[in-house]
Parts: C-alpha cells; structure tokens; sequence
C-alpha cells in the first residue's frame, strides 16, 4: 500500500496542518448537508476530471461516507505520484468520532 490510512479520532490533528489537502469525495449534495472544516469537493464519479488538478507538494486526505470510494481513490492517486491518505470509516465514522465538529 503506497498510501497512509488514518483513524477518525486522530483526523482533528490533520485538519489544523497548512500542508494537508481535504477533497471529499461524496456528492455535491452530501457535502453541502456536512464536510470537514476546509475540505474541497471532488466527487467520486468525476475522480478522471479533477485527479490532475490536486497539489503535487502536500498531503492529499480522502474521506467519502463510509470509507470505500476513498480507498479506491487513494490507489489510484498515489500511483499518480500523489502524499495521499484515506480516512479509515468516512465522514460517518468521522463524525461519531468527533462530535465537536
């Protein structure tokens, strides 16, 4: 495995990091109901039109709604050459993790 996996209690110390990238892979309407502080909307189904815009020099963190799509994802891109890491669980598990956000 080329990509990090991170566990829903430890995600709040990834979200204060300047050098780290949330993209949210769950649909528009998923992520306007809830996203992670500061995360950037990619959907899933549209992974092969914006997979080549993401920034080369920090850690890209994946999170969909359970977990899945954002595995998938992460072995795509970091075969692309990308810092890539997945949120173990999803925005789900995120959130019965963290209930503060």
């Amino acid at each position: 495995m080329d990509f990090e996996l991170i566990r829903c209690k430890d995600a709040p110390s990834y979200l204060k990091r300047r050098d780290v990238f949330f993209v949210d892979l769950r649909t528009p309407q998923q992520y306007r109901e809830y996203h992670l502080p500061g995360a950037h909307n990619y959907p899933y189904e549209q992974l092969s039109e914006w997979e080549n815009r993401l920034p080369m020099g920090r850690k890209i963190v994946l999170y969909c709604e359970h977990g899945n799509l954002s595995l998938m994802a992460a072995k795509r891109l970091s075969r692309r050459g990308y810092q890539i890491a997945a949120l173990i669980g999803g925005a789900e598990c995120f959130l019965s993790h963290n209930p503060d956000f």
